[in-house]
């Protein structure tokens, strides 16, 4: 229900929120564009929804808010109809009563939302109430069905108010429609077409990318009147912030050292929440050893393991498929490359039609992306490593020891050796950044008795460095991150920068490493890290 949240859990979306919560100032000019909110499965897209819902709910009087689920419930066309449209309603009177309780306070039928209506004292309430009446009584399921999802346009033809349609999981409204069929006509979601056009009435939707995806850009136009806006992970200071205060909520105490951890789940907050789940039920202190057993419960027995395999048995309905499919799948993220798919036919043992439909399968599904000629595996550790306990225990039948060794061990033997002392610093991305990491890695090397000379050197190359890096500078909100480490004479300086573009020139890139041994440009999730590298026993040996 869109009034049920928490914003104690809602971590890292300023900027999301900063340019979706003023659409309705955008409707009410007649500017607005509606919106496609992209993003993986469990990224927060539905968080966000319901934050720009309630926001608009409770903070402005220029537009209705509407916020809708689709389901594929609903036996008949009739049913969704009714109750699409008596959502449309009851949330357009809490909205003019300030009411938001209206909207969770039970389950209305036809007869109870048309009677609120009618005391509601709303003239076009109760006209717009009437003439969905009188549709209905034509038992004419397509005409009731264009008559409800069109109540926002209509409504705004009568009042002049516009109104914010935001419409979650709308990709089952196909599955849906294919179940619901009348006359062999399985695309009826379509006449969502006209209602997006409006610039009062913007749609903001979202849910499986893939499958979104494809209904906006291949099969309709509706993308020539939606703007793109795809939600990443959380960033990793966010991804800590959200790990830690759930920790707190539920009582656990947490040993662990996150930064050796964090990157595991991607920004997903999904997956963070269901390990903290996970963990709270398996004991109160989360140490280290305990960490990645709960790990590995989570991803072969937990939620996040039911999730995934209950979207795969969804997308892959034929179960001689299935086999196949996982097959593929572990051979993709095991090579963490394109697949050639001329060859895989005869390993899988299908015919290359069959391949060719497993794969459109798996990419709707969200477990693989495919690009205009290549087929590459999700950045998705966990899926990952989901699809790696399924394979080995379903298609290889090891046993649980070496599932566990398979899944945990390297992972385990990584953190082990990265104990490496390091110094971390996290500072705002604004000008004077420069000036703070200059003299943080004055203080950093001076405390790993680096010699003055080269802490010099590696002044000068963070200065250039930065000096790059705050002219791709957008907003003070984002962040710097820092971390020095010094390992067998190698010091290293990593700053990750919120810029996923950041790229030096020739000239740039020359001038820094006339100061240093070496310089390595990375793409992470949240951005780019840049490390700088001095090999001091160089200038040691130099200098006697």
């Amino acid at each position: 229900m869109p009034s049920q949240f928490t914003v104690k859990y809602f971590f890292d979306r300023e900027n999301e929120l900063e340019i979706l919560k003023n659409i309705h100032l955008e409707a009410k000019s007649g500017n607005a564009t509606g919106i496609f909110l992209s993003g993986r499965n469990g990224i927060g897209k539905t968080e966000l929804l319901r934050q720009i819902y309630y926001h608009l709910f409770t903070n402005q009087n220029d537009a209705i808010p509407f916020f809708y689920t689709i389901k594929t419930s609903f036996t008949s066309i009739e049913n969704f109809s009714k109750d699409y449209f008596c959502t449309f309603v009851i949330q357009s009177l809490a909205f003019l009563k300030k009411d938001i309780s209206m909207i969770d306070a039970c389950i209305y039928s036809l007869e109870d939302v048309a009677h609120l209506t009618r005391e509601s004292g709303i003239q076009w309430v109760t006209d717009i109430m009437n003439n969905f009446l009188q549709v209905k009584k034509d038992v004419d399921p397509l005409n009731l069905f264009l008559f409800a999802i069109s109540a926002p346009y209509r409504s705004y033809l009568l009042t002049g108010t516009p109104v914010i349609a935001i419409i979650d999981d709308f990709h089952k409204m196909r599955k849906f429609c294919e179940i619901n069929s009348a006359d062999n006509n399985t695309n009826f979601w379509m006449l969502f077409e006209n209602s997006v056009k409006s610039p009062y009435t913007p749609h903001i939707f979202s849910g499986y990318q893939a499958e979104l995806n494809k209904m906006f850009f291949d099969d309709t136009s509706f993308g020539e009147y939606l703007e793109l806006f795809n939600l990443t992970g959380l960033k990793r200071e966010d991804s800590v912030r959200l790990f830690t205060t759930s920790c707190e909520t539920f009582g656990l105490n947490s040993r662990v050292e996150l930064s050796d951890c964090i990157d595991l789940f991607n920004g997903n907050p999904f997956y963070i929440k269901n390990y903290i789940h996970a963990a709270r039920q398996a004991s109160r202190i989360l140490s280290e050893d305990n960490f990645w057993l709960i790990y590995l419960s989570e991803i072969t027995k937990g939620k996040t393991f039911m999730y995934w395999t209950s979207i795969l048995k969804t997308y892959i309905p034929h179960f001689d498929l299935r086999k196949p499919s996982l097959i593929f799948l572990y051979q993709l993220y095991r090579n963490n490359s394109g697949t050639v798919l001329s060859n895989l036919p005869d390993k899988l043992a299908v015919r290359p039609e069959e391949l060719e439909h497993i794969v459109s399968l798996l990419h709707t599904s969200g477990t693989v992306e495919t690009g205009f000629s290549e087929l590459e595996p999700v950045d998705d550790n966990i899926l990952i490593d989901v699809i790696k306990g399924l394979y080995l225990r379903e298609i290889e039948k090891e046993p649980w020891n070496k599932i566990k060794d398979a899944i945990i061990g390297e992972k385990r033997q990584i953190t082990k050796l990265d104990r490496t002392p390091s110094f971390n610093i996290t500072i705002p991305a604004t000008t004077k950044a420069e000036l703070v990491a200059v003299r943080t890695i004055e203080h950093v090397a001076g405390n790993f008795n680096i010699a003055p000379e080269i802490i010099g050197r590696l002044q000068v190359a963070l200065t250039d460095l930065f000096a790059n890096a705050v002219k791709t500078v957008e907003t003070s909100s984002e962040n710097y991150h820092l971390s020095f480490k010094l390992k067998e004479n190698i010091f290293s300086a990593e700053i990750s920068i919120p810029q996923e573009d950041f790229v030096l020139s020739d000239s740039d890139d020359r001038r820094i490493r006339a100061y240093i041994d070496d310089i390595k440009i990375e793409k992470i999730m949240s951005g780019t890290k840049i490390t700088l590298f001095k090999d001091i026993s160089k200038d040691l040996v130099s200098a006697s």
